[in-house]
């Protein structure tokens, strides 16, 4: 019985090749080795998947990281252009006052100051220009007696 016994071995591996010929799986050739894993040609490597998923995310982050140091640099340039326009704005003004005469630098004084005495009032009492225009209520009669 012990033949019987070690024929069966052989008799599942010729079943495990004949299975195998059928279904068109091609086994790894690595000589004369028979327990080579059979080569899937349509096997797809997760790893290989994965490192390209990632690689696209990482691109898509750098490029999101990109344009927004490209915005904020872009932001920062407009800044310094704005400072470097008020500052030319300001010195021509220092440079005018210079030029004026002490009457003329009086009047200029006045009229800075009747604006942010403006400026003010418009902010406490919300616009008074308005009322300046007749667009205030029950103007018309006022002037009228």
């Amino acid at each position: 019985m012990g033949d019987n016994w070690d024929d069966s071995d052989d008799d599942w591996d010729n079943a495990s090749d004949d299975l195998d010929a059928k279904l068109g799986l091609n086994k790894l050739s690595t000589g004369d080795d028979d327990d080579a894993a059979p080569n899937f040609d349509d096997e797809e490597d997760i790893a290989v998947k994965e490192k390209e998923r990632a690689a696209k995310a990482s691109q898509a982050a750098l490029k999101t990281k990109g344009n927004a140091l490209k915005k904020k640099k872009e932001l920062e340039e407009q800044r310094k252009m704005e400072e470097e326009v008020a500052r030319m704005a300001v010195e021509a003004e220092a440079e005018m006052e210079a030029n004026m005469s002490t009457d003329e630098r009086r009047a200029l004084e006045r009229q800075r100051v009747e604006e942010a005495d403006n400026a003010l009032t418009d902010d406490l009492f919300g616009g008074v220009d308005n009322k300046a225009q007749g667009g205030g209520a029950g103007g018309g009669t006022m002037g009228a007696g």
